[in-house]
């Protein structure tokens, strides 16, 4: 009982942030609408296209794509062949719930390990962009494995959260 209230707390306070991180992309998302609407506009209006808002908006880009993911899986709303799943019976559905679960654990923490290389890599190598902005690479790196460590963890807690329905299943099954 008391490793069930520890484990919803943790989850507790991982969901939150995760709310954050796709909450903030809503407005990175914003940003980034506006910042493309600027450069239009000075490239077409004004023939003064801006040195910056392309990059930008690919580092923000890749930041509403990584809390996006996370989002997705969080609300279990990853896309599915529902017409076929449907087609099998409970207890399958339950257990290919879980084989796709742990599949998606095993991806991104194997991206989680290259992205972080590369990160510490790019921060260590003081690692800059070949544009005249010369952003530091490893802060855009930087999203990736961030991104995937917390798609990991909530595919983790969802692993968890299967393996409780299989169990729970089983137990009804027994008590027929």
């Amino acid at each position: 009982m008391k490793k069930e209230r520890i484990f919803s707390g943790i989850k507790l306070v991982f969901e939150k942030i995760f709310i954050v991180f796709a909450r903030s992309s809503e407005w990175i998302l914003l940003l980034l609408a506006l910042i493309i609407f600027y450069d239009v506009l000075m490239r077409y209006l004004f023939a003064r296209p801006t040195i910056w808002a392309l990059e930008i908006s690919e580092y923000l880009l890749v930041y509403i794509c990584f809390a996006g993911v996370t989002e997705a899986q969080r609300l279990r709303a990853h896309i599915k062949m529902r017409f076929f799943f449907n087609k099998f019976p409970e207890v399958m559905q339950l257990y290919l719930n879980l084989i796709f679960t742990l599949l998606t654990i095993l991806f991104g923490f194997i991206i989680f390990l290259g992205a972080y290389d590369l990160a510490v890599s790019a921060f260590r190598l003081d690692a800059m962009s070949n544009t005249l902005l010369e952003t530091p690479l490893f802060i855009p790196y930087a999203l990736v494995p961030i991104g995937m460590g917390f798609l990991t963890l909530q595919s983790l807690f969802d692993m968890v959260e299967s393996i409780g329905e299989v169990i729970g299943f089983h137990r009804s099954r027994r008590a027929r």
